[in-house]
């Protein structure tokens, strides 16, 4: 193991306080002595955005109350920072932390130990900083989808657009892009059919719909009924108990397209108690704890590489088939739509069931690149609030005319994804 005896320099450490956040009355703090023991070498050489761990014990007769690392440039004795510092607590005089390297040009990484108004400052040299970013993340609170009304094209509306190729647009906000699109110069991830129709589906991932009739011949459906997330191919959308051919209709010339859109987009539930016997409290209690540890407020480099791993968690631990993993391999099996419920149309005649509600989690996989290299993103959506369809049901079922009520209505979401740097 390796031990350092720290003694920071009076002029470098009003740097490192600044760096650290440490807003202080006074002009300059003390320092004091520590001695950090390393659990194990730091390498010298770093991967951009692929965690370092660094785990040691301190000694000091201090009582310590936080540090922070940040990657620094080196010149001539100076030290300046070139990445964001990045905090971490100490608990039992101990270290064991994850540092991102979120710099190319870091030489050093600068470790700042803290005990009130002092500080102690010590550097690890760095060889180089290799790589490149596997992407970013995307996160909103208070997400809303609303389910839209049909949209009117030429197929069911002839008499409004009796030229083939022309329909309305909706400026209904009822699709999410994963990995984001390009509206007037801004990466948004919440759209209209309006907004994705116009690049002709590019990155779109899903819709939030209310099932009810084919909308290209207006026949009712009725079967299924009610509230979904339903996939962008036209397979979905389109599908005879979806009923969203209005939004795959192209309209002077533009549509969604299965050859643009996020094709492998899909879906996995993890539903709360209230399903009984089908709880699996282990996978809830894991997701739950995981998504509550991201921060929704990452707005730093380091931060977001930090929140992008963290999802990762979610391929390694339950999906890690798609790492070539082969002695414990786990698999997740997903699917291109999610309904509120199934068999909810009066004519169904099989039983009933409920598939989520408020409260429930929702994992999210985007396959990119090839089928030969594949590369894989991971996303949590947890269902803040649904609008209740209780008022909808006529003996057991949604009734048809009753159904019109659930349009126009919003699913509140609280989305996590990781997503490609656009």
């Amino acid at each position: 193991m390796k031990k350092l005896s720290m003694f920071a320099a009076s002029m470098l450490l009003a740097f490192a306080a600044t760096s650290c956040g440490n807003d202080k009355n006074e002009a300059e703090p003390t320092t004091f002595e520590a001695t950090i023991t390393l659990s194990e070498e730091i390498p010298s050489a770093l991967v951009y955005g692929e965690p370092v761990s660094i785990k040691a014990s301190i000694e000091t007769q201090n009582t310590l109350t936080g540090g922070c690392v940040t990657g620094v440039k080196g010149s001539e004795g100076a030290y300046t920072a070139v990445g964001d510092p990045q905090e971490f607590e100490i608990a039992n005089n101990g270290i064991d932390f994850l540092f991102f390297p979120d710099s190319k040009e870091i030489t050093a990484l600068e470790v700042v130990l803290y005990a009130g108004d002092l500080s102690c400052t010590t550097y690890y040299p760095v060889s180089s900083v290799t790589g490149e970013s596997k992407g970013t993340v995307w996160m909103n609170e208070t997400a809303a989808l609303y389910a839209d009304y049909k949209v009117a094209t030429h197929d069911n509306d002839p008499e409004t657009y009796p030229n083939e190729g022309t329909g309305a647009g909706s400026d209904t906000k009822s699709f999410f892009s994963m990995h984001g699109v390009e509206v007037n110069g801004e990466v948004q991830h919440i759209l209209s059919l309006s907004e994705l129709r116009a690049v002709d589906g590019k990155n779109g991932s899903m819709c939030f719909l209310n099932v009810l009739q084919n909308t290209k011949n207006n026949a009712y459906i009725g079967g299924q009924r009610g509230y979904m997330f339903s996939s962008l191919r036209a397979s979905s959308l389109g599908g005879g108990t979806t009923g969203r051919q209005c939004d795959l209709y192209e309209v002077d010339g533009h549509g969604i397209k299965d050859e643009n859109i996020d094709y492998d987009f899909q879906f996995y539930r993890i539903a709360g108690s209230w399903i009984g016997e089908d709880y699996n409290a282990e996978l809830y209690t894991y997701i739950d704890k995981l998504f509550i540890s991201i921060d929704s407020e990452a707005s730093t480099t380091a931060d977001k590489m930090r929140a992008f791993y963290q999802l990762g968690a979610l391929q390694r631990d339950l999906d890690n088939s798609t790492l070539g993993e082969i002695d414990n391999p786990t698999s997740l099996t997903l699917q291109t739509y999610l309904r509120r419920w199934t068999n909810a149309g009066q004519k169904a005649t099989a039983a009933l069931e409920e598939n989520f509600r408020a409260g429930d989690y929702i994992i999210c996989r985007s396959k990119r690149g090839t089928d030969e290299n594949p590369v894989y993103y991971y996303g949590l959506m947890y269902i803040s609030q649904i609008y209740d369809d209780k008022d909808t049901f006529v003996d057991g079922r949604i009734d048809q005319e009753l159904a019109e009520e659930l349009f126009g209505k919003p699913v509140y979401l609280n989305i996590k994804v990781q997503c490609e740097e656009l």
